[in-house]
């Protein structure tokens, strides 16, 4: 007989189950024993008869239904325990469940189902049946056992083995049924297969064919009818052919899939009986569908929130029951590389996949709580990121003091707001502006979030003592030319970068204050003195992010009496400071309403609104003079300086945006 594959390929050892379904109860029981893969001796095949039947004796055991079980030996390993259990393959075990009870969760069912009455004589009749069927299946096992051996191959019971839905994107139903070839067990890019014929040439074409995609195609053994049961298993599976796995979503495929997920509630129903690994895909999915920037799992006493931050403002999507978060959780841990078996501290981590042909950076963030374990997944879309200035939303005096800043040839320009304010696009912006090939730029980030080309960026790890304050000392030592620090936090860091921009260096970099002007005596108050801060500093820029509002299904009402008081006198105060300020008071402005568009928020997308204060000669005496932040506010209005809520109302009032919104994000009492 011609030998299909060398048995030193074979794998031999025995892999942990990592294919946990979602809405099981996690496993947390003894050591499992596996009812349906057995490794096959090489010296088997000089076996007579009467040792093979004392071999069976001890392996070959008989279920509650009287089925035909195969036993083999479960290696005591790490990977084996529920705590560093992956979730993203199969096992051909399933911890405290019998093979009955796998079936029927998954809804699949290989024996007779029907239900209805019988009589007597008809149930002498049936049980007869079941058991001469019974007979002849545990004989046609041992036969393709026999046969396994005489092959020196490895045997597998693949009716008794649970099988994943995921591999029908290894191998598709119509090549299984054509090439009798079942999948039923990867990690990595081993792959075990089942086949009944190994003779068969479509079988040899079909591993022929996984063999150039990548795999290590390792062959079992399987009875004709486990194989056939095991397709009617794949064919049956309407779960599937609901939901892809979806990794990679081609454009002109989208809105077909994203009508799949409209109603987002629907989602906890139908990640119930889903492998982890498919049920994170099809959240992830559906946040990048809403364009959320961040997924929070929040677990309490009795289900987990799960809420999608949507342009900087948190919705409650859905709820999960605790038993399917739990194996949520631990797929959540497994992707981002977190430990398995630690639930009392907190973790970081990091995972990717890919969407629409972009790569999606997820920052993973977890921390323990009584109720489990808490998760914040931020999104990093991957890829160059360029904004003009104008397109973020800066106008105006604003956008030309910006502008400006942009090619000055030394000196700090600091970004100031909340997190979450747009602070660290704007910086991009204004990098992107001064890249050039004569200048060498360096960024030092916690994390790197945009990449951007001809620009050498760095990212910093302060578990390993590479801090924002050392990690500046030694680029400084790169000659760079213009240099992007993620944040000032303390007084080290605030020293070196003032010094760097003192000696001939453009510094650009964030630090968190509420407004502009309150920049300055921050950094004093960090411990920085005033003649360091005043020569350094050249601009600042205080930001915030309110929504636009959905061009779709944005309407307009009157406004009121004290809105349009403030109005006429934030209108009178800019022009003021700036003769050019056209706009009148409106007497009717935005109001959301929602639509499918922008998923029932009424907005969609975000700008800034911002106040940019150019820190000339005349700042700069003052800074030197400790002078009050009053003085400083009116210098910098002499020089044209309008405040966020000004530069909000000037975006009300041309339609972009709410007075809600403004509100909400200046603190201003509506």
């Amino acid at each position: 007989m011609e030998e299909i594959i060398n048995p030193n390929e074979i794998m031999q050892e025995k892999v942990p189950n990592t294919n946990q379904q979602m809405g099981g109860s996690s496993s947390t029981g003894s050591q499992k024993t596996d009812d349906s893969f057995m490794p096959v001796n090489n010296n088997s095949s000089n076996l007579n008869e009467n040792s093979l039947e004392e071999n069976n004796s001890k392996n070959v055991l008989t279920d509650a239904q009287g089925e035909f079980v195969q036993q083999a030996e479960v290696p005591n390993t790490p990977q084996n325990t529920p705590q560093n259990t992956p979730q993203n393959t199969l096992q051909a075990e399933t911890p405290q469940m019998s093979t009955t009870d796998v079936m029927s969760q998954n809804s699949f069912n290989l024996g007779n189902s029907n239900n209805e009455k019988q009589s007597p004589l008809d149930q002498k009749k049936t049980v007869s049946n079941s058991n001469l069927s019974t007979i002849n299946r545990e004989l046609e096992e041992k036969s393709t056992l026999k046969f396994a051996q005489e092959l020196k191959l490895p045997y597998v019971n693949i009716a008794k083995t649970p099988l994943n839905l995921d591999f029908l994107k290894v191998i598709d139903i119509e090549e299984a049924k054509k090439s009798r070839i079942i999948p039923f067990f990867k990690v990595g890019n081993k792959l075990r297969v089942a086949l009944d014929d190994p003779k068969s040439k479509s079988a040899l074409n079909a591993i022929e064919n996984l063999k150039k995609k990548g795999f290590e195609v390792m062959i079992n053994i399987a009875s004709k009818s486990g194989i056939s049961e095991a397709i009617d298993i794949y064919d049956q599976s309407q779960n599937y052919k609901k939901i892809d796995l979806i990794d990679t979503v081609e454009e002109e495929k989208i809105q077909t899939y994203e009508k799949e997920i409209e109603d987002l509630t629907s989602l906890p129903e139908r990640i119930k009986g889903l492998p982890a690994e498919q049920a994170l895909n099809l959240i992830n999915v559906s946040a990048m569908k809403t364009k959320a920037s961040d997924i929070h799992y929040e677990p309490d006493k009795t289900a987990v929130r799960v809420r999608f931050r949507i342009d900087g403002v948190l919705n409650e999507v859905f709820r999960l029951d605790n038993d399917t978060y739990s194996n949520l959780s631990n797929q959540i841990k497994y992707e981002s590389k977190m430990r398995l078996n630690l639930f009392t501290v907190p973790q970081d981590g990091r995972y990717s996949f890919e969407f629409n042909k972009k790569s999606i950076g997820v920052r993973v963030s977890s921390i323990p709580t009584p109720y489990g374990e808490s998760f914040v997944c931020r999104f990093l879309i991957g890829g160059e990121k360029k904004y003009e200035f104008a397109e973020l939303g800066f106008q105006g005096l604003s956008l030309k003091k910006l502008e400006k800043s942009s090619n000055i040839s030394q000196g700090m320009i600091l970004s100031t707001g909340p997190t979450g304010s747009g602070k660290t696009t704007t910086l991009y912006s204004l990098i992107s502006k001064m890249n050039s090939k004569e200048s060498k730029i360096i960024t030092l980030e916690d994390p790197v979030e945009y990449t951007i080309e001809g620009i050498i960026q760095s990212q910093i790890d302060e578990k390993n003592g590479y801090t924002f304050a050392g990690g500046l000392r030694t680029i400084l030592r790169q000659d760079p030319d213009i240099i992007m620090l993620g944040e000032i936090r303390d007084l080290d860091t605030a020293q070196v970068a003032s010094q760097a921009a003192l000696t001939g260096h453009v510094v650009l970099t964030t630090v968190h204050t509420n407004s502009a002007i309150e920049t300055i005596p921050r950094l004093i108050n960090m411990g920085l003195p005033a003649f360091m801060v005043a020569p350094a500093l050249n601009t600042i820029i205080a930001q915030r992010l309110v929504r636009k509002v959905c061009p779709n299904c944005v309407s307009e009402r009157e406004i009121t009496l004290s809105e349009k008081k403030e109005f006429e006198f934030l209108m009178n105060s800019l022009r003021i400071i700036n003769k050019s300020v056209a706009i009148e008071t409106p007497q009717k402005v935005p109001k959301i309403n929602g639509c499918d568009k922008c998923s029932h928020t009424g907005y969609m997308g975000r700008l800034v609104i911002a106040e940019v204060i150019t820190v000339n000669s005349e700042m700069k005496d003052l800074i030197l003079n400790k002078a009050s932040s009053i003085k400083m506010i009116m210098v910098a209005r002499k020089e044209g300086m309008i405040t966020l809520r000004e530069d909000g109302f000037l975006k009300v009032a041309q339609g972009l945006t709410t007075l809600e919104e403004v509100y909400r994000v200046t603190n201003i009492a509506g």
